[in-house]
């Protein structure tokens, strides 16, 4: 087993331009709002705002940076932003200290991330001129957290978090959990962000059919879940189809489906929290037609609804199924669905193609070309795509250290087949692509790839196993 070196990262969820240009100088209005919710916009976001030179871009990015963040985008209100601007005032005079405005302390980021404490402890100082030190201290709440069922948080005389960078990482990740709606973005087409109101659903044949669903042909579909650059959540799916009386055009000599490819998540209380919609021209072999989707949520448990329509025909079809999804922005090790791949694509710049089938798994200057079902030939080789985040970084030494072992197992017995060399890694997030391993010597049957990693800074173990069979 090999292992070869992609153009991966983490997966960008239409968050960025392809390349971000010097951006104008803000007017006084644009700069008064970027400096009231800077405390809570993520470093990608800023990257973004800066880099746009169109006046009317940056009022769009407004909209949509607060729309990412309203809990319910049906009412008219965005209860967050209100509450949100609120606070913000508050801050901006609870927390002044010399030469700084309140807004701009790390008092009011912590305020605005968790806020009012719970208590307030001063210490003693002998210069009656200065704010006193404190600790606050904020205790377990609905929806907020702590190991121990308490954080303490120390802030000196001018405001400012002594503990330095690894709390305001903490913090950082608190801003990107105030996210409700990640499956919305900061997407560009022609040059120019997407507007918000395309981005929410309308009322489309291929949305009616999510609403009232039926199933004109055999459907399935799967799921995988990925990090987001904003700390977020990708769902990852495929959804696989009988061709048999759609609408399929000779393209090149090869058989291709033209199918809108959906999907929708929906929450304990009913609604759409993430919803797909992608035509595309997708390849027919062996009768059937494979196509991906992407969506951002936030962690937890939905009823995932998915299929494809073909707009010429009338037929369409959906499936249900439940899914959990992953927290990835805990701060802990964790990993990435493996993905078994028949391909992996390398994309020259600014080949993007929103279209292409399996667009969904462009990862940086990648195209994974997932295997639905992971059943292979045993002419046919294999691919496996791992991804694994937040390995500890030693202070000392200022990077991670984390070793990662990678082996192919019979499903029976689990005796190993092949193994692949050990890697190590000194950054916090990593990944890589084994294979293509060919199948010619293996048995027809079920198999298991067994990813191990270690982190040896933080001591921590974790595995993650994905299945897939051999035939003949």
């Amino acid at each position: 087993m090999t292992s070869r070196s992609a153009a991966l990262g983490l997966l960008a969820l239409g968050l960025f331009a392809p390349r971000v240009a010097l951006a104008q100088k803000l007017d006084k209005d644009e700069k008064k709002w970027f400096d009231s919710v800077r405390p809570i916009m993520l470093p990608e976001e800023e990257k973004v705002f800066k880099g746009l030179k169109d006046k009317v871009d940056r009022a769009e990015f407004q909209k949509i940076f607060w729309a990412r963040r309203d809990a319910d985008l049906e009412t008219p209100e965005n209860e967050f932003q209100q509450e949100y601007l609120a606070a913000f005032a508050q801050a901006d005079t609870l927390y002044r200290v010399p030469g700084r405005v309140g807004s701009e302390t790390d008092c009011a980021r912590v305020f605005l991330l968790l806020g009012k404490p719970d208590e307030i402890k001063k210490e003693s100082m002998g210069n009656p001129a200065l704010r006193v030190p404190e600790i606050w201290t904020y205790k377990d709440r609905p929806g907020q957290t702590f190991t121990g069922g308490k954080a303490e948080i120390s802030l000196d005389e001018n405001c400012a978090l002594p503990q330095g960078a690894r709390l305001r990482d903490q913090l950082d990740r608190l801003a990107e959990a105030k996210i409700a709606q990640p499956n919305l973005a900061y997407k560009f087409d022609k040059g120019h962000l997407v507007k918000l109101a395309d981005q929410l659903p309308k009322p489309t044949p291929a949305q009616a059919l999510l609403k009232t669903p039926r199933q004109d042909y055999p459907v399935a579909s799967q799921a995988g879940y990925l990090k987001v650059q904003d700390g977020g959540t990708a769902v990852l799916g495929l959804v696989q189809g009988d061709a048999t009386g759609l609408t399929v055009e000779d393209v090149g000599g090869q058989k291709k489906a033209r199918v809108v490819v959906i999907a929708n998540a929906t929450n304990a209380d009913g609604k759409v929290a993430a919803f797909s919609e992608q035509q595309t021209l997708a390849d027919v072999k062996d009768g059937h037609f494979v196509a991906g989707f992407r969506m951002g949520l936030k962690p937890g448990k939905y009823a995932l609804r998915a299929g494809a329509l073909d707009e010429k025909t009338g037929k369409g079809s959906v499936v249900d199924s439940t899914i959990e999804v992953p927290d990835f922005n805990k701060g802990e090790l964790a990993a990435a669905t493996v993905l078994a791949l028949q391909d992996v694509q390398e994309l020259p710049e600014g080949a993007l193609d929103p279209h292409h089938p399996f667009a969904a798994y462009d990862i940086g200057r990648a195209r994974l070309i997932p295997r639905f079902g992971g059943v292979f030939a045993k002419s046919e080789g294999v691919s496996f795509f791992y991804q694994v985040y937040d390995a500890k970084v030693d202070e000392a030494t200022g990077k991670a250290s984390a070793g990662v072992s990678v082996a192919m197992l019979k499903a029976a017995g689990r005796a190993a087949v092949a193994k692949a060399e050990d890697q190590s890694f000194e950054t916090p997030v990593f990944g890589n692509v084994i294979g293509p391993i060919p199948l010619s010597a293996q048995e027809p049957g079920k198999y298991l790839l067994q990813l191990k990693v270690k982190d040896n800074v933080a001591k921590k173990d974790l595995t993650q196993e994905i299945a897939f069979e051999v035939k003949p």
